[in-house]
């Protein structure tokens, strides 16, 4: 005889709703990511430190894949991303005391300060401040330098010097730090002669 058992009521199924199917799939999907980015955060530098290795757009790719990566760790461990780790700290307002405010603002003030001394010390001596990119390219050349090159050249011209004996001139003073070759340029005694 057959036996027959109660009906079930639906709250007490076996088979899961589709609430908790929804669910699960999000966990699963969360923990897919999360291992996908903890790989990656290892396999992309791996992978950019294999031969061949070169800077092209194979490895600016990798390199965002492995940002990318980064910041869903951190997202999936803490629950904000690497730039919202990072966004405080440029904040003024995040800072912890009201004391570490007051440095922070005595400190900007005190740099505004300083470099409008100095640039009014440039304007006073009529020489403006180069920039660290312009001293490096520059070096220690002064104003006019186009002008005083151009007269050397003529000079140079007048005297009957080439190009090339001109340019072996100028790698040769930039090989010996600024110093005339042997009895080259004005005309001066050699070091060592008195």
């Amino acid at each position: 005889m057959p036996t027959s058992t109660p009906p079930s009521s639906p709250s007490s199924s076996p088979l899961p709703t589709d609430q908790q199917l929804a669910q699960r799939r999000q966990e699963q999907y969360e923990t897919l990511k999360r291992n996908l980015a903890l790989a990656c955060l290892v396999g992309c530098p791996a992978i950019m430190a294999l031969p061949p290795r070169k800077l092209d757009l194979y490895t600016f790719a990798l390199g965002a894949v492995w940002v990318v990566s980064a910041n869903q760790a951190a997202r999936s461990y803490t629950g904000r991303g690497v730039w919202q780790h990072v966004a405080p700290l440029a904040d003024n307002s995040a800072l912890p005391t009201e004391r570490a405010r007051e440095v922070q603002r005595a400190l900007r003030e005190r740099e505004e300060r300083e470099r409008g001394e100095r640039e009014a010390l440039g304007r006073r001596d009529g020489v403006r401040e180069r920039g660290l990119l312009e001293k490096v390219w520059m070096g220690d050349e002064k104003e006019g330098w186009k002008e005083r090159r151009l007269q050397e050249e003529r000079e140079a011209l007048e005297e009957g010097r080439g190009y090339g004996s001109m340019i072996m001139e100028q790698i040769w003073e930039v090989w010996n730090w600024g110093k005339k070759g042997e009895g080259e340029g004005d005309g001066s005694k050699k070091e060592g002669d008195s």
